[in-house]
């Protein structure tokens, strides 16, 4: 659509008279709360109760989800739903936990699941280990006064996480969760 000189003249005339129509400035947010507007909530899915390598798989996604949510906003309890006794995800929330504790943010960093792949079926008690092909952005952590504490680049190589998962109370739960850059993918 072609705009004419005169329809242009128009409009900046008309947000010229809006802007001074008295409306104060929006306050400036903070970088956290703007974050956490923008961030996206991660949503549970009925394959999450699938009693299968769907259902493992679908909470592995759901729970890199919540990470991602977590890293945008310091809020790590979605993350910590999908876990149990698993001190590897219990340390990932407390780092990211403790970043925004001290008025800090964290830019970036987000993993991406490539794929969640089983080894094997759910065994009697419940449990599966898949392997699950990752890559994570760049991420910057931020102290409260805007120094860099912390820089990762990003890696087009990727990493290997090894995840173990229980079936219980109709859900699964990922109970460990390692990095494991030599692990094998199955074919």
């Amino acid at each position: 659509m072609k705009t004419t000189p005169a329809l242009g003249a128009v409009a900046a005339i008309a947000a010229l008279a809006l802007a001074g129509c008295g409306a104060a400035e929006p306050a400036a947010e903070s970088p956290a709360a703007s974050a956490s507007a923008e961030a996206r909530v991660p949503e549970t899915n009925e394959q999450m109760k699938d009693e299968s390598a769907r259902g493992m798989a679908a909470t592995t996604y759901y729970y890199f989800d919540a990470v991602n949510y977590a890293l945008k906003t310091g809020e790590t309890d979605l993350m910590l739903s999908v876990a149990a006794d698993c001190a590897e995800c219990e340390a990932a929330a407390a780092d990211i936990s403790a970043v925004y504790a001290d008025g800090g943010r964290i830019e970036g960093g987000q993993p991406k699941a490539q794929n969640v792949l089983p080894l094997g079926e759910v065994d009697a008690q419940g449990g599966l280990t898949a392997v699950v092909p990752l890559m994570s952005d760049a991420k910057t952590v931020f102290a409260q006064d805007g120094t860099v504490v912390e820089e990762t680049a990003w890696d087009s190589e990727g990493t290997i996480f090894t995840a173990q998962g229980v079936f219980e109370d109709g859900a699964w739960k990922i109970v460990s969760l390692e990095e494991t850059p030599d692990a094998e993918l199955p074919e």
